[in-house]
């Protein structure tokens, strides 16, 4: 459990600087907007870090007491406390508007059937030729009333 929230720690603190770097980008573009919502997120992440860090602490002092339960109370706050820096990250990113889910360009690959000649200005498949189709009798004894 402490090697994990070390990690997170970790973690944490990469956060923090891709939100600096970002915000600083901000502060370059002289973009007010986006460079208000990225300190708004520095400053929440970095309120976060320190809650860690107490986190943290804690865990390692009950670690050494051999505390099971409290083990488990501070490593489920160091968990809460890294999902919450995961939710600020993603909000910055849409600070930013950076798509978190982007994976690259698209490719398009089109297939040919076999026996089709792979052409691009391929004419229009014919259509079937209509047929007269005969209407329905009137099945409604409604008759309208004649014109004069």
């Amino acid at each position: 459990m402490l090697s994990q929230g070390q990690d997170y720690r970790r973690q944490i603190q990469a956060i923090t600087m891709q939100i600096q770097v970002q915000s600083d980008q901000a502060k370059a573009d002289k973009d007010v907007i986006r460079l208000n919502c990225l300190m708004d997120k520095l400053n929440q992440v970095k309120v976060n870090g320190n809650m860690m860090d107490q986190a943290l602490q804690s865990l390692q002092e009950c670690v050494s007491r051999h505390d099971d339960s409290a083990q488990l109370h501070e490593y489920t706050r160091v968990t809460i406390i890294n999902q919450k820096v995961q939710v600020l990250r993603t909000e910055a990113d849409a600070c930013v508007g950076a798509e978190t889910n982007y994976v690259g360009p698209t490719k398009v690959v089109v297939e040919s059937p076999a026996g089709l000649t792979a052409t691009i200005d391929q004419p229009a498949a014919v259509a079937p030729p209509l047929t007269m189709i005969d209407r329905p009798i009137v099945a409604s004894p409604y008759k309208t009333p004649l014109q004069p």
